[in-house]
């Protein structure tokens, strides 16, 4: 049951990782490329505002195209790693030859 548990939270924080850093980046390089605006933000809220409309919008975009391969693969990794137990937490307990199992 241990390692049931530790593959789903694998698959979580595969998931949601991969989903952050993914839109993340894309966000990033939305604004890198983005033209400068065409009147100058007149207050830190202002250039916020515009930068975040654009990051926003690669980072949906983002989820949109990828998001079901980022699932599927999270998924995969998850629960393979728990069957072969190559994932912290869901390696099965050794036990040693002769010792009584209770």
């Amino acid at each position: 049951m241990k390692r049931v548990a530790f593959g789903f939270l694998w698959f979580l924080v595969l998931w949601i990782g991969a989903s952050a850093i993914g839109g993340g980046i894309a966000g990033s390089l939305a604004q890198a490329t983005r033209p400068p605006p065409s009147a100058t933000p007149q207050t830190v809220s202002e250039g916020f505002a515009q930068g975040y409309q654009t990051g926003h919008a690669a980072g949906q975009e983002f989820g949109r195209r990828y998001g079901a391969l980022i699932l599927i693969g999270a998924l995969v990794i998850s629960v393979v790693g728990s069957v072969f137990g190559v994932l912290p937490g869901t390696k099965r307990k050794a036990h040693s030859e002769g010792a009584p199992v209770e």
